[in-house]
C-alpha cells in the first residue's frame, strides 16, 4: 500500500491539531510512524489520501513518501 507523509503546517501548529491526531480517526488510513506528532507516515489507498488532503488542506500537507533504494 502506498505511504504518505502528513505534516502540520508550521504557521498553524499552535492552533491546529497535530498530524497524528488528524489521521487517527480516519477510515482507510493506517498510522505507520507517529513518533513526531506533527510529521507522521501513513499507509492509505489513493482515494483515502486524496480525501484526507482535501479535508486538511488549510492546516496540513499530505504528500506521497518517496523511497529510493541505494544500489
Amino acid at each position: 500500500m502506498p505511504r504518505y507523509l502528513v505534516a502540520t503546517r508550521r504557521a498553524v501548529r499552535d492552533s491546529a491539531i497535530s498530524a497524528r491526531e488528524a489521521v487517527e480517526a480516519e477510515a482507510g488510513i493506517k498510522l505507520v510512524n507517529g513518533d513526531d506528532p506533527h510529521m507522521v507516515t501513513i499507509e492509505a489507498d489513493e482515494d483515502s489520501a486524496k480525501r484526507l488532503q482535501a479535508k486538511l488542506k488549510d492546516t496540513h500537507f499530505v504528500e506521497p513518501e518517496i523511497r529510493r533504494e541505494l544500489t
